[in-house]
């Protein structure tokens, strides 16, 4: 991931399921990026929530310490109203006419994405759009269809796994804390880096958000790029603790 030209751009999409639908139907509900220029080492950020009357089913996946999945954690939003958190019941469901609308809504959200990145790529130097664990991201821009020509779409989740030969995936939320992340009123930190946060983005920077993830994402990287050694003795050290049930 060293060694090239350009701008890099780390973001996270947020999706969600549109309540009541079984699974059905899925959109994007928010985008977090973290534009990198490695010339001066500044960063933008640049961020939106695609903004239905909907209520949407928010899955989180649930780690252990040793970053494998033990659970989900589910929730149900309406960005159109700005109402988070509240209860999900999995037994409920809505009439196929609204699913049929649900559709409908999804397609809307999904030329928003489109258009977000449109932006996005024309505004710089982009040549890699890194994110962690690319699967639906894929899934999202074929379905946005939105063109990443001219880019290389990095998978750092997987990268990692493929430079350290481990049998399985680690978490974001393992890792982000194995880099020792924070979030500390106008800054964003881990063992090496620090980056400031403009006002209007700080109070996005939860995990699980779009701009919270890219992030992690972001500063995760810069951890891989240029402090491996360090990086690679912590994540050695967490893995024989697992392998050895610790």
């Amino acid at each position: 991931m060293t060694g090239q030209c350009g701008e890099s751009v780390y973001l996270d999409i947020e999706f969600g399921y549109v309540y009541g639908t079984c699974r059905a139907v899925m959109m994007p509900v928010e985008i977090g990026a973290v534009v990198h220029r490695p010339g001066d080492d500044s960063v933008r950020y640049i961020g939106e929530q695609f903004r239905y009357d909907v209520d949407v089913e928010i899955w989180k996946k649930v780690t252990d310490q040793c970053g494998k999945t033990v659970g989900v954690a589910t929730t149900v939003a309406n960005m159109g109203r700005g109402e988070y958190g509240m209860a999900y019941d999995h037994s409920f469901r809505v009439p196929e006419s609204e699913v049929l609308a649900a559709g409908e809504t999804a397609r809307n959200a999904f030329v928003d994405l489109r258009l977000f990145m449109e932006s996005l790529l024309s505004a710089g130097d982009i040549n890699k759009v890194v994110v962690f664990a690319a699967h639906m991201e894929r899934k999202a821009f074929r379905a946005a269809e939105v063109s990443l020509d001219g880019c290389t779409l990095v998978d750092l989740q997987r990268e990692i796994r493929r430079c350290f030969g481990m049998k399985q995936v680690l978490s974001l939320d393992r890792l982000a804390r194995l880099i020792d992340f924070s979030v500390d009123g106008s800054t964003v930190a881990s063992r090496n880096f620090r980056y400031p946060v403009p006002p209007e983005y700080r109070h996005l920077l939860d995990v699980h958000r779009g701009m919270g993830d890219a992030v992690r994402t972001f500063l995760l990287a810069r951890e891989y790029q240029e402090r491996l050694p360090d990086l690679e003795g912590r994540i050695r050290a967490l893995v024989s603790a697992c392998e050895n049930g610790g």
